[in-house]
C-alpha cells in the first residue's frame, strides 16, 4: 500500500490541532489548495510543499527520512519470532524490520476491547507507528483498504498515517498490550478523558 503525501501532511496539522485555514495562511496558499493536497487530489510543487512544511515547523530532512513510499502490516507470529537468548535472560523481537527506523518517544497501553467492540479511525490516520501484542481473543485491524487477523500470541506493527481501527467481532474479550510513537498526549483508542 502507498503512502499518501496528503494523508502524512493532514496528520502533521492535526497533530498540531491547526486548521487548514491557519497552515494556509501561514503558507500564503489557498485553503482549496491545501485541501486538495490534504484528500490527494493534486500533488504540491517542491515550493508549495516546502511552505506548507516551513508552516508547521517540520524541517524537509525530518520530512523526507521519515516519509515512507510504501508501508505494509507485518505480522510476526508467535513461533515465527527472532529469539536472542543469553545466560539468564531472552529476548524475543516483536516488531517488523520496518519499525526499526527512527528514534521516537512512546505510549504504552493494556487493550481491552469487548466483543462486538472497535477502537480507532477507518477514516484517517495519525502521524507515528504502533505496535500491539496480543495477549488473549482474536480481533480483526483494518488498515487502508485491507484487513489482518491478529490471535492470541501475535504481534503486529505498522506505520499509523494510514487510516485504522481494531474490531472485535468475537464473544471473548481481547487483550493487547498497544505501544504508539510518537507521545503526545492523545488517547489513540477513543474520546480523550480527563
Amino acid at each position: 500500500m502507498k503512502t499518501k503525501l496528503g494523508a502524512l501532511l493532514r496528520a502533521i496539522r492535526s497533530s498540531r490541532h491547526l486548521t487548514i485555514k491557519e497552515i494556509a495562511a501561514k503558507a500564503s496558499i489557498s485553503t482549496s489548495l491545501l485541501s486538495q493536497i490534504e484528500r490527494n487530489r493534486i500533488s504540491p510543487s517542491l515550493d508549495t510543499l516546502l511552505q506548507i512544511l516551513e508552516a508547521y515547523g517540520v524541517p524537509p530532512d525530518k520530512f523526507f527520512k521519515d516519509y515512507e513510499t510504501s508501508s505494509k502490516v507485518e505480522i510476526i507470529r508467535r513461533d515465527d519470532r527472532k529469539t536472542y537468548q543469553r545466560k539468564g535472560f531472552k529476548y524475543e523481537k516483536l516488531c517488523g524490520d520496518s519499525q526499526a527506523k527512527g528514534n521516537h518517544s512512546f505510549n504504552a497501553f493494556y487493550l481491552e476491547l469487548a466483543p462486538g467492540q472497535e477502537r480507532g479511525d477507518a477514516s484517517d490516520g495519525h502521524l507515528g507507528r504502533e505496535l500491539g501484542i496480543v495477549v488473549q481473543g482474536s480481533a480483526t485491524l483494518v488498515y487502508g483498504e485491507d484487513t489482518y487477523e491478529i490471535h492470541k500470541g501475535d504481534s503486529v506493527s505498522f506505520f499509523s498515517q494510514i487510516p485504522h481501527l481494531i474490531q472485535n467481532s468475537t464473544d471473548q474479550t481481547f487483550l493487547a498490550y498497544w505501544v504508539v510513537t510518537p507521545a503526545d498526549g492523545e488517547d489513540y483508542f477513543g474520546d480523550k478523558t480527563s
